[in-house]
């Protein structure tokens, strides 16, 4: 975490327009549980960004590394039990990012991640109409990249994952026909999918999948089952 505060104060001390792997390197603090000190210093870039997009002209950039700074804002506060602080946080991100062209693949993901937690606090609080709404947002925009772009695998993956998400609910909601289709569905996607990248990175896709595919079978298996599923 000492790596990180340096950036931080380097950052703040130039107003320089930090990167993604500047941005990267704070949210360490919070991979590491120390929500606290990632809050904290997530607030600070905020706030930046914010004063320079008040002084400049807007850029894609600029509103892209607010949009995760904001998104994991939204992580912290949920994990520290806060989860007005959290919806509010993933609301923001969304409403940035959707001023974005969504065709990089980092924007799709933060947008698509965020709705999708917006949409999973939604379901807790028992609002299944909204969870679906935002879960169907979600994978709209996935699937609008997997067919306006090259296919990453990763992306693949996500539209299964949202699949399942809106498949979830229709069973809560008693859709069961739905249901079933939308685990169907992200059981072929899952299946034809192709992992060619480098061996690390496959391996880590491939277990992702086996786990998703698992998740599937098991839904398809146990029609009762409507525990919500985490979001990616």
């Amino acid at each position: 975490m000492r790596p990180c505060s340096s950036k931080l104060l380097l950052y703040r001390t130039s107003l320089t327009i930090p990167d993604m792997s500047e941005i990267r390197c704070h949210v360490q603090a919070f991979q590491a549980q120390n929500f606290e000190s990632a809050k904290s210093r997530l607030t600070l870039c905020a706030e930046d960004i914010r004063e320079q997009l008040g002084r400049i002209e807007s850029t894609p950039e600029l509103c892209s590394q607010l949009g995760v700074i904001l998104g994991v804002l939204g992580d912290c506060c949920q994990v520290m039990g806060d989860v007005g602080g959290a919806a509010k946080y993933y609301s923001e991100s969304v409403e940035i990012l959707y001023k974005l062209s969504v065709d990089d693949p980092e924007v799709v993901h933060t947008l698509s991640v965020s709705l999708n937690k917006i949409g999973d606090l939604k379901y807790y609080e028992g609002d299944l109409s909204a969870a679906k709404s935002h879960y169907s947002q979600a994978l709209d925009i996935r699937r609008k990249a997997i067919n306006d772009s090259k296919k990453l695998s990763s992306q693949v993956l996500d539209v299964a994952v949202s699949l399942a998400k809106v498949a979830d609910v229709n069973r809560g909601q008693g859709n069961e026909e739905a249901a079933v289709e939308g685990f169907q569905e992200a059981v072929k996607i899952l299946e034809c999918l192709n992992l060619s990248l480098q061996p690390n990175e496959e391996s880590s896709l491939e277990k992702r999948r086996r786990s998703v595919l698992g998740f599937l079978h098991g839904q398809l298996k146990e029609s009762q089952d409507t525990a919500p599923i985490a979001a990616t």
